[in-house]
């Protein structure tokens, strides 16, 4: 008799996100004799439908159960209660993909991303205290409970320990699994046609959200320190998620823009317009405070781009020696390191070469692969 896996996809989005792409990573990416051992059940929200995932679904490899589990908060605990109540016998192990890891669930799996709520969190003032202290009960109840808990980086791992303060049992049960990139590979069924590109410009590309975390603000004010010193066609390319700037940065741009655009935000863009302004970018630059992994990191690599990144938490680990860091909360530091990469293109080829050579370093099926051996370490003792 196979043992029964629950791997939990209630958190995967209508709306790509990093997330949902390392859970429909990791489903798409299982060894194909895991399945001799193994049931791997794949827990749902009822209407989510993925084209990534779907195929997968439909394959008759898994057994798939649709049950509505809000994604996050209290309200996501209490829809996990029940469902862990009436299918208690229904499971051997129950994989936890994201960080909200089931309070009433004992000898999990838990998947730790990042504790960037611990230093950088984007909530209204009134629920700032409360949402901060139930995350890292969250956490903490993950370390705890769980059989075991993933780690994406060691980095991760590290600020685990130290934030939390755990012993070196509870260390040791945590297990860093890196993320995958070749979610990044043309889909050819896509069909689909780029509609934006800026092929006869110099830029720097950006794309990401615009959460205190993720340093736009920064960046912006980098740019612009840097702009007399490095060549006057060059400009800043920003894609993504830009909700959270604020009306001083906006009005920065509007300044910087009315003598020319030098700062353009192209908003949401499909998969092949991402895929050429990444193409036709001088380099990838990415500013974040706080990563967990940073896939954006293996983006740049991918698609051959110098890369210009922050110096903190996992990024160093997972770039190597294949960037030119910056002190991401110096725009000063930024800016010197926007004229560094301007003056020094004979540097370029190297560093994208480096690039390539630290991309073999990862991908989903390592992420499958060693995922399945921890399940194994725990139902196969």
């Amino acid at each position: 008799m196979k043992f029964k896996i629950i791997i939990d996809a209630t958190t995967v989005k209508q709306k790509k996100d990093g997330l949902s792409q390392y859970i429909i990573g990791l489903i798409n990416n299982l060894p194909e004799a895991s399945f001799e051992i193994f049931e791997f059940i794949i827990l749902i929200n009822p209407g989510v439908d993925r084209e990534e995932l779907s195929s997968a679904l439909q394959s008759g490899r898994f057994t798939v159960l649709r049950k509505r589990i809000r994604p996050i908060g209290p309200k996501r605990d209490w829809d996990m209660f029940w469902f862990l109540l009436r299918n208690e016998n229904g499971f051997d192990l129950f994989h936890s993909t994201s960080n909200q890891y089931p309070f009433f669930l004992k000898n999990g799996i838990a998947t730790i991303h990042d504790i960037i709520f611990s230093k950088h969190l984007n909530t209204p003032w009134w629920t700032f205290n409360f949402a901060r202290r139930y995350l890292h009960a969250v956490v903490q109840n993950s370390l705890y409970k769980s059989a075991a808990v993933i780690a994406v980086s060691a980095a991760t791992k590290n600020e685990l320990a130290t934030h939390y303060k755990i012993s070196n049992k509870i260390k040791n049960k945590i297990r860093v699994v890196y993320e995958g990139w070749e979610h990044l590979l043309p889909d050819r069924s896509e069909g689909e046609m780029p509609r934006l590109t800026f092929s006869d410009d110099n830029y720097l590309f950006y794309v990401g959200g615009s959460r205190v975390h993720k340093n736009l603000s920064g960046l912006l004010k980098g740019f612009i320190i840097s702009i007399d010193k490095i060549p006057a066609q060059i400009k800043l390319i920003i894609s993504g998620d830009i909700q959270y700037l604020n009306t001083e940065d906006e009005k920065m741009v509007n300044d910087i823009n009315k003598s020319g655009q030098k700062i353009i935000f192209t908003g949401f863009v499909s998969n092949g317009t991402l895929s050429e302004i990444f193409k036709n970018a001088d380099a990838f630059i990415f500013p974040s405070l706080h990563e967990g992994f940073g896939i954006p990191v293996l983006e740049s690599f991918y698609f051959k781009k110098p890369l210009l990144c922050s110096n903190t938490t996992s990024l160093p680990e997972i770039a190597g020696d294949a960037a030119f860091y910056f002190d991401p909360s110096s725009p000063e530091d930024i800016a010197k390191t926007i004229i560094y990469f301007y003056e020094n293109r004979s540097l370029w080829p190297s560093l994208v070469e480096k690039g390539e050579q630290r991309l073999s370093f990862f991908s989903w099926k390592k992420t499958g692969e060693e995922t399945v051996k921890l399940y194994k370490e725990i139902l196969l003792k």
